[in-house]
């Protein structure tokens, strides 16, 4: 085989081992409702989606309480016997500066084992933020659960106990899970949780989440026959986040388990979007295929106590890779020492040079800076190109798919460019003079053309390509011993390629020239299959997980990968600047400029606008707010984009931002009541007893205290708040905040515990998550390429009414 035709099927080779890890790395696809009653079905599935995600359900709202009453009625109609825990519950943990609380109704269903050793808890929250109908987040999971129960139901009985827990008020802060865990009998027996969540509208189910001593969990998942998509990379990355799912409260309580869930379609979390026409079955499937493979495999599992160890985890193609979390650091020496080897051969048989590999790793370090520039720099201009982009707060877009194909295209460019500088400036530099009687038997200095007894040798093209895959190589076998002692879960990443590429390239220094034979390239090229198989699929991974706007943060991991790729793949050729480096940027222009054409909003993709009506019951005085930084044509017939902007604490205690304020048309609204029961002193200690009722259709009462405000004791709904969350609200700033999602009919019953004499201040908010009773009929102008800010990420359409006492 010539040189040039195995440079060409080391592309081929690329290309399609890259194909083959994306495959293995998708969801699996839906099957229909026709399927075997034994499997799972997203077809069947669907059909709960449909009338769970019908609209939006938070807690306290009348959808809310018809999906509780389907959920019942299901599970009954499967021949299981549902169970609804009702309590007032708060999670006082939650927060530094608020505690959270709801009148939680968690519906199980308890399949009972023939001879259980344990009870395995398959978990998902059905209660849907306000300004969504919840499809991926969290119907997919409860859908997923009730036909998963169904197709347990078509087998013989598991051996163990098996519990499917639809937990309530997880939007409203785990709230429904942290009843469960803290007060519910069953939650003593648990040994393993199974959670299922979503951060989008499809993509593959990835198990992002374990529990500690998680090695024992990993192996029933490999196991279990289950598709999983797992990386202990995800663990790595979440556990360095402030992020919390329902799975964090069973931690906090002592459980272990797995979590799972899609990311892809962020644009459409807690978004009016987030409804069956924008969801992706396949999500569904693959979601459901996990649920049932490990319900089985664990429902019949001895469930025998294991040594509490951690795993590294990583999906290679089909298979799902494990080893202990402590082999990692003697994998990455092992890597290190095999790089260190093949740098001490090549620099002895004359192969390799100190100064050349000073040059490779720089070059990896320069490619890497580069990239995230250059990333920067483009998404930059594509803002400024289509300034809607800017306003959506989740900082990615609905077609995210052109962009980051585009920007990953754009750091390819960038890395061969900057390698291409870097070898184009060791050519010119490196010229040694060498006399025909020196050259050694391996021709380690030798060129083709030699003049006389004296030769004026240019290092050859081979080997320079060769000391770039070096240095990147040296500097992979650092990072994999760096990681595999600060997040080993990690290190398989750089550890790995890098003992690969080092059998590699020692096989080629080893061959009799340093000229680019085809068995040189080949060698090197199939070296990059380890490489390529681990990291394809945590490319998209990661850029789906960060969003465009953390774009530049991802080419920061991704750069170095391909500065150590290609030169293993394409190495050596010629002019790679402009072989690849320019065709490669053409390429990322394009596929960026159809990113910008198709980003444009519809009813389909709507744009997030942002306006909430305020009324102060005290003073009669009403607002109009808006979050956007950019009012549009609806938003600014309410609030004008030069009203001024600032801190609203009073309304918005939990923004962290300034918002645009204007003047708004009082409407005297129903308000708040808040009612002294009990007020008695003892001890020097006054123990106030207070009734706050909210109004109709209010799902939410938020109650602050004032400024420095002396609590000693709190007592929310008959559950006592822990010393340590009081002395937390005592000292928030601003004053603490309570927030309680649906207030009984009577009224949320507080308890407080101040100082003798002491006045306390309290300024109890109702907010409705609609504009119906503003003035001007709001919602009703709304466009249909608009939407409600979704919830969590800004002001939102809401309705706030507040009144403020002292007691």
């Amino acid at each position: 085989m010539s040189p040039r035709l195995a440079s060409l099927a080391a592309v081929v080779l690329t290309a399609l081992t890259a194909a083959i890890a994306l495959h293995f790395a998708s969801a699996p696809r839906a099957l229909s409702a026709t399927a075997p009653p034994e499997v799972f079905s997203a077809g069947r599935a669907r059909e709960h989606l449909a009338r769970i995600a019908a609209r939006p359900h938070p807690v306290g709202s009348q959808a809310h309480r018809e999906v509780r009453e389907y959920l019942v009625d299901t599970v009954r109609g499967l021949g299981v016997t549902p169970e609804v825990q009702a309590t007032a519950a708060i999670h006082p943990d939650m927060e530094e500066n608020s505690i959270p609380g709801a009148t939680v109704h968690n519906v199980l269903a308890h399949v009972k084992g023939q001879d259980s050793r344990g009870l395995i808890a398959i978990v998902a929250h059905y209660d849907s933020v306000p300004t969504s109908p919840g499809a991926s987040d969290d119907g997919a999971g409860v859908a997923a659960m009730l036909e998963t129960l169904r197709a347990l139901r078509t087998g013989p009985p598991l051996r163990n106990d098996v519990l499917f827990l639809f937990t309530d008020a997880e939007e409203t802060g785990l709230v429904g899970a942290r009843a469960f865990a803290f007060h519910h009998p069953l939650a003593e027996q648990v040994s393993v949780v199974l959670n299922f969540e979503a951060r989008g509208s499809h993509g593959p189910s990835l198990m992002f989440q374990p529990g500690p001593g998680n090695r024992w969990l990993i192996q029933h998942l490999a196991r279990s026959g289950a598709p999983a998509q797992a990386s202990s990379l995800f663990d790595e990355v979440y556990r360095r986040l402030q992020n919390d799912t329902d799975f964090s409260v069973f931690l906090q309580r002592g459980k272990t388990g797995l979590n799972f869930g899609f990311l892809d379609g962020f644009m459409r979390y807690h978004a009016r979007t987030d409804d069956l026409a924008h969801f992706g079955l396949d999500s569904l499937q693959h979601h459901g295929e996990v649920m049932l493979a490990l319900a089985r495999h664990l429902g019949d599992d001895a469930l025998e106590p294991a040594p509490p160890e951690d795993a590294v985890y990583f999906n290679a193609g089909p298979f799902l890779v494990h080893h202990p979390a402590t082999w990692a650091p003697p994998i990455a020496l092992l890597a290190l020492l095999a790089v260190v080897a093949v740098l001490v051969m090549g620099l002895r048989r004359g192969r390799l040079r100190a100064s050349g590999l000073a040059w490779g790793a720089g070059a990896l370090l320069a490619a890497a800076v580069a990239g995230a520039a250059v990333v920067q720099a483009a998404w930059w201009l594509v803002l400024r190109v289509d300034g809607g982009l800017g306003v959506l707060p989740q900082g990615d877009a609905y077609h995210g798919d052109f962009f980051i194909a585009g920007l990953l295209a754009l750091t390819l460019s960038a890395v061969v460019g900057v390698q291409a500088l870097f070898l184009r400036r060791a050519r010119a530099e490196e010229r040694v003079a060498v006399s025909v009687q020196s050259l050694s038997p391996h021709g380690a200095l030798a060129e083709e053309r030699v003049a006389g007894a004296g030769v004026q040798a240019r290092f050859p093209r081979g080997a320079l390509s060769e000391e770039l895959v070096a240095g990147a190589l040296s500097v992979w076998a650092v990072l994999g011993v760096a990681s595999a002692f600060v997040a080993p879960g990690l290190s398989y990443l750089f550890a790995v390629p890098a003992l690969f590429g080092a059998l590699a390239l020692g096989g080629r220094l080893r061959g009799p020239t340093v000229q680019p034979s085809a068995r040189g390239r080949l060698l090197l090229a199939l070296s990059a299959i380890p490489a390529l198989l681990l990291w394809v699929p945590q490319v998209i991974n990661l850029h789906v997980a960060l969003t465009l706007a953390l774009a530049p943060v991802a080419t920061l991991a991704v750069a170095p990968w391909l500065a150590m790729l290609w030169p293993q793949v394409f190495a050596p050729m010629a002019r790679p600047g402009r072989t690849v480096a320019l065709p490669v940027l053409a390429l990322a222009c394009v596929l960026l400029g159809v990113g910008v054409v198709r980003e444009r909003f519809d009813a389909s993709d709507p744009r997030p606008s942002s306006v909430a009506y305020a009324v102060d019951a005290n003073r009669g005085e009403a607002y109009w707010l808006s979050s956007d930084f950019e009012v549009d044509a609806w938003a600014s017939r309410f609030v004008s984009a030069d009203a001024p902007a600032r801190r609203l604490d009073s309304y918005l205690p939990r923004f962290w931002r300034d918002v645009r304020v204007a003047p708004a048309p009082h409407r005297p609204l129903p308000a708040p009541n808040v009612r002294v029961t009990k007020d008695e002193t003892r001890d020097g200690l006054r123990r106030l007893v207070l009734l706050v009722e909210s109004v109709e259709k209010a799902p939410l009462l938020q109650v602050r205290f004032g400024a420095g405000t002396p609590l000693r004791a709190l007592t929310i709904a008959g559950q006592p708040v822990d010393s340590s969350a009081v002395a937390r609200l005592r000292d928030v700033p601003g004053g603490g905040l309570l927030e309680y999602w649906d207030v009984p009919p009577g009224g949320l019953p507080l308890e407080l515990t101040v100082p003798e004499g002491a006045r306390v201040q309290l300024r109890a908010t109702a907010v409705r998550y609609d504009l119906d009773q503003a003035p001007g009929t709001p919602a009703a102008q709304r466009p249909e390429d608009t939407m409600p800010v979704p919830f969590g990420f800004a002001v939102t359409d809401e309705t706030l009414v507040s009144v403020t006492g002292e007691y």
